[in-house]
């Protein structure tokens, strides 16, 4: 993968791979381990062919979880990590040769993150149309996690015999969720929840250029659904204006929810009439051929499983 490609986390894992046809995206998220089959046949929409969410807790299994969730004859797996285990920081771009760019990058996160820069593992990747930007200004994105966070869920993936093909982060996958939608041409905002957080990616044909974590999530939703929604809706209204200000580009054309939660209809009739912008449900028809059912329930980390499946590279690892 090139240096600073927009085409997923690699962190240097990984030996070169020829892309597989059948793949599986595998989400683990607290309490959860998501994951969606699909086959990508060239010329073709994909097809998603298996979605299961498996619950677990302090006293499960993962690995016998992991296998439960997985299609019988499971194919290569691309992970996506939550957003709890990894920071994703906005950072000045170094003016270094990209042989030198990961290291570059580690002196100016050392201090952003909570854990040593010595058990830490750096990827970085541009935000497109940076390069006419005034010198000193021009912005990228760093990914850090700690080292032994990355092995335990490659060890966990290789003890259930897994082929582990990629990492990706969760904003990457909901680039990939975004970049399937014909709105993507002129830009797509896109909002998922968990239980105690939220994020919103906004996107522009097929490139992440902001995403921003909000405090609140499904929980709050439901302690006090108005003051959430009143949250939420500043937090998204201060990101399309960021956006519009700061990256030259036309205003987004619509903004998504992943579903799976209980409020996700009220939310968008509230968006609806807050944000000057079309919002709507995402809905997984739209962007491949449903052969299997997606569990209401657990919708939305399933969602994000399979944008970790539908990553594309123009360069393989």
């Amino acid at each position: 993968m090139p240096e600073t490609s927009q085409g997923g986390l690699a962190l240097k894992l990984f030996r070169k791979r020829r892309q597989a046809r059948t793949i599986t995206g595998v989400h683990l998220a607290n309490g959860l381990i998501a994951a969606a089959t699909i086959d990508r046949e060239r010329g073709r929409q994909s097809r998603l062919l298996h979605a299961e969410c498996i619950e677990i807790s302090g006293r499960s299994d993962p690995e016998r979880a992991l296998r439960a969730a997985l299609p019988p004859d499971h194919s290569t797996v691309n992970l996506v990590m939550a957003v709890d285990h990894y920071d994703l920081l906005l950072v000045e771009a170094p003016r270094v040769e990209p042989s030198e760019l990961r290291a570059a990058v580690r002196w100016k996160v050392k201090n952003l993150i909570d854990f040593h820069i010595d058990d830490a593992v750096i990827d970085v990747f541009e935000i497109p149309g940076q390069q006419n930007r005034p010198q000193g200004q021009a912005m990228m994105y760093a990914v850090a996690a700690r080292a032994r966070e990355i092995q335990e869920r490659i060890d966990l993936l290789e003890n259930a015999d897994c082929e582990l093909h990629a990492i990706d982060i969760t904003e990457m996958a909901m680039r990939n969720l975004a970049g399937r939608l014909d709105e993507d041409v002129r830009g797509v905002a896109l909002l998922y929840f968990s239980d105690d957080h939220g994020l919103i990616t906004l996107t522009h044909q097929g490139s992440l250029y902001l995403s921003r974590r909000l405090d609140t999530g499904i929980g709050a939703m439901l302690e006090d659904a108005a003051a959430a929604f009143d949250q939420i809706t500043l937090e998204i209204q201060r990101s399309l204006d960021y956006y519009d200000s700061h990256f030259g580009q036309p205003p987004v054309s619509a903004l998504y929810v992943l579903p799976g939660f209980a409020a996700h209809d009220a939310l968008i009739e509230g968006l609806r009439d807050q944000l000057n912008v079309p919002v709507a449900g995402y809905s997984v028809d739209d962007v491949t051929t449903v052969e299997t059912a997606l569990p209401d329930q657990h919708a939305g980390p399933l969602l994000i499983a399979l944008g970790g499946a539908l990553r594309h590279e123009e360069v393989g690892l």
